[in-house]
C-alpha cells in the first residue's frame, strides 16, 4: 500500500495517493518503514514552514480573535491558500461556509481530511486550484462576505499578495467585504552584523566572487537572524503599508530616513507588522522576544557606511515583479538635531 501511495503521487493522483498513504500508515502504525515510505511519497514539493507557522501561537491568536469578530454564523467566506485548513476550521467553527482554495493537491487532500476529523466537513469546501482560476457560477455560487488569507513570505510580497488579492477583490467577494487581514506593512532598521563577510560575495579562496552578487535573491535567505548576530543602530520605521481593502493598494517605492545610533552600518533589518483591525497587531520584530515562523531577512548593502550617531541614512524599499529590494545610502545632507 504504501508503494502504490508513491507510485500514485509520482502519477499526480495526488488524492488518492493520501488517502492510501493514510490507510497504510492505519494498517502498520508501528512499522516505521511504512511510514518513511508514506511521508517519502506525499511530504515532496509540500514547503517546509507549514508546520512552524501552525505552532506560530502569537499569529494564531491574531487570526482566531479576527474571524470570531467577523465571522457571523451563515456567513460566506473565501480563503486563499489552505494549507493545512486551521484558518478555515476557525470560520467553520465560527458558524461560516467556507470555500478555501489550495494549489497544492495533496495539501488539499490533507486539508479535506482534517475538516473530516474534526466534524467540520460539511461546512468547508476545499478547491485544489489557485484562486486566480477559481470561476464564480462554478466554484463560488455566488461572491464571499469575506475574504481572507495567509499569504505572506518574510518580505511581506513573496508570494505576489497584491495581484492575488486584488483578483479575488475584483471577482469573487462582495464589493464591501471586509479583508483579513485588512492591513500589513514592512519594518526595517539599520543594523550592524557580527559576521559581516558572509554577504555580499568577494574574495573566495583568491578568486574575485563579486560578479555573482548580481544573482542574489533580493530577500537575502543566508542572513535570516533573531536578535543574535546583529546590533540594531536606528529606531525602526514602517515602509509600504498595503492596505488591502482601500481601492488602490500602497505604494510601490518608498524612502525614508533613518537616524543612526553610530558606528558601522552593514545592512537593513525588515520584518513585518499585520494589523488585523480592531486594536489586533501582529510584529515579528527581530530585537523583540519572537517566536514567529516568519524570519527577519537582513538586506546587506553592497559596502559598509560608517557612521556618526545623528547621521541620516535613507533606506529605499522597492517592490519590482513581486520582489522586494531595499538599499541604503547616506543622506544628501544632516537633519538638525
Amino acid at each position: 500500500m504504501a508503494m502504490l501511495c508513491q507510485a500514485l503521487k509520482t502519477k499526480g493522483i495526488a488524492g488518492d495517493a493520501y488517502a492510501l498513504g493514510l490507510a497504510a500508515v492505519a494498517a502498520a502504525p508501528d512499522d516505521t518503514d511504512v511510514r518513511d515510505l508514506v511521508r517519502a511519497a506525499l511530504s515532496a514539493g509540500v514547503p517546509h514552514w507549514h508546520a512552524p507557522m501552525l505552532r506560530d501561537e502569537p499569529r494564531n491568536a491574531c487570526y482566531s480573535q479576527a474571524i470570531a469578530r467577523l465571522v457571523t454564523p451563515g456567513i460566506r467566506v473565501l480563503e486563499i491558500g489552505t494549507g493545512a485548513g486551521l484558518l478555515s476550521l476557525l470560520a467553520a467553527r465560527a458558524g461560516a461556509h467556507v470555500i478555501t482554495c489550495e494549489a497544492n493537491p495533496v495539501i488539499a487532500a490533507a486539508a479535506r481530511e482534517i475538516a473530516q476529523r474534526n466534524g467540520l466537513a460539511d461546512r468547508i469546501t476545499v478547491i485544489s486550484k489557485y484562486s486566480t482560476d477559481l470561476e464564480m457560477g462554478q466554484d463560488l455560487a455566488e461572491p464571499a462576505d469575506l475574504l481572507m488569507s495567509e499569504l505572506f513570505d518574510d518580505a511581506l510580497f513573496g508570494d505576489d499578495i497584491v495581484r492575488v488579492i486584488a483578483d479575488a477583490r475584483g471577482r469573487l467577494v462582495r464589493p464591501d467585504a471586509p479583508i483579513l487581514p485588512p492591513r500589513a506593512e514592512l519594518r526595517c532598521a539599520l543594523v550592524a552584523l557580527d559576521h559581516p563577510a558572509e554577504w555580499p560575495l568577494g574574495m573566495v579562496e583568491g578568486f574575485d566572487m563579486s560578479p555573482f552578487n548580481l544573482l542574489a535573491a533580493p530577500s537575502p535567505a543566508v542572513l535570516r537572524v533573531r536578535i543574535d548576530g546583529a546590533a540594531r543602530r536606528s529606531h525602526p520605521t514602517s515602509l509600504l503599508a498595503m492596505d488591502f481593502e482601500a481601492s488602490t493598494f500602497g505604494p510601490t517605492r518608498e524612502t525614508a530616513t533613518l537616524i543612526s545610533d553610530g558606528g558601522v552600518i552593514h545592512g537593513v533589518a525588515q520584518w513585518l507588522r499585520v494589523d488585523f483591525g480592531a486594536g489586533v497587531t501582529f510584529e515579528n520584530s527581530p530585537f523583540d522576544e519572537s517566536r514567529s515562523h516568519w524570519g527577519a531577512p537582513i538586506h546587506p548593502l553592497s559596502e559598509p557606511i560608517e557612521t556618526v550617531a545623528g547621521e541620516a541614512i535613507e533606506v529605499t524599499a522597492r517592490l519590482v515583479a513581486a520582489q522586494l529590494l531595499i538599499s541604503a545610502r547616506r543622506a544628501a545632507s544632516m537633519p538638525a538635531l
